[in-house]
């Protein structure tokens, strides 16, 4: 049996909940197909060292991990991370999961060859996303968002806030300098983060719309806004069924879909390990790039914007 290790964040967020059942659901599916994978959750809960001592102690591990997903807590670590895995044993595979490879890790590929790859959804692509989901929202395209980021150190965080700003220039009087503040993935992370801007002068009557990184912490965004009788429309990331279901209801006006990719990574490993795929199926750049999607599209967020002004 292969054992796959998943470094991961928290257990109580919605999108580590869903990556750890689809990491189940491909281990079963797998072991139909008669190549059996037992699969291992480990939580840094946002802490770069913890990750690390968790990486370190998983050397010892019996049986090592065949497959080791990791969604680095910090980006910059990432050279450490895959050398203390690949090195560990000449068979073991790194995935970094929604964190593409360097042009320099890459190129690393040349000795490790399968053994290492990324799987991510398009992180800028989410952050231009989000940028036209608020023009579609705000009358003429104009108007202040406040936005929550992620954990600081976090490759989503920088790429689609990247992608955000990027796409911001086509819509140039939808203001964002001044009105970004930092959460860490959970729902708890956003009071504080938005007290400490209020405290820094901020005001919540200058705020036409707001979004956040990730659903929980646009839920728990949108619920600080209507207990300080601010309702305006909120947008998130993640589109999982309770983001989803959160923009039926009308509590968010929108999010994005996020392909979870772990699921991709087991599926890739397991048809190289079998033959089923062959190692120049993979991109030479070694990152394998998911597609995400508005939910609802920007057609239909634009219908409901205008029914919203005329009722």
């Amino acid at each position: 049996m292969k054992a796959c290790h998943v470094y991961i964040n928290s257990p109580e967020h919605a999108f580590e909940k869903a990556l750890a059942a689809e990491a189940q659901t491909v281990a079963e599916e797998s072991a139909r197909m008669g190549f059996p994978i037992n699969v291992v959750m480990r939580y840094a809960r946002g802490d770069a060292k913890a990750q690390w001592q968790q990486i370190q102690d998983d050397r010892e591990a019996t049986p090592y991990p065949d497959l080791v997903v990791v969604i680095p807590v910090n980006q910059d670590a990432v050279y450490d991370i895959l050398f203390e895995i690949v090195n560990a044993r000449e068979s073991a595979t790194c995935v970094f999961l929604h964190q593409q490879l360097t042009k320099m890790l890459s190129s690393e590929r040349k000795d490790y060859k399968t053994r290492l790859f990324s799987v991510s959804a398009d992180q800028v692509e989410i952050g231009r996303f989000q940028a036209r989901q608020f023009a579609t929202l705000l009358p003429l395209a104009q108007g202040d968002v406040l936005y929550v980021q992620g954990s600081e150190d976090s490759y989503g965080t920088r790429h689609r806030m990247r992608g955000f700003i990027e796409e911001l220039k086509r819509t140039p009087e939808i203001k964002l300098n001044g009105y970004r503040v930092f959460g860490d993935w959970s729902a708890e992370s956003v009071p504080p983060a938005v007290d400490k801007w209020l405290a820094l002068g901020g005001q919540l009557k200058w705020i036409n719309a707001a979004g956040a990184q990730s659903d929980d912490m646009a839920l728990a965004l949108k619920e600080l806004l209507v207990e300080r009788d601010l309702r305006i429309p909120v947008i998130g990331v993640d589109g999982l069924a309770l983001g989803r279901r959160a923009v039926d209801e009308g509590r968010l006006a929108a999010t994005v879909i996020q392909p979870l990719g772990v699921g991709h990574a087991m599926r890739v490993f397991r048809d190289l390990q079998t033959g089923s795929i062959s190692p120049s199926s993979l991109p030479d750049s070694g990152n394998i790039v998911l597609p995400p999607e508005p939910y609802p599209s920007l057609e239909a967020l634009s219908a409901r914007s205008r029914e919203a002004a005329s009722g």
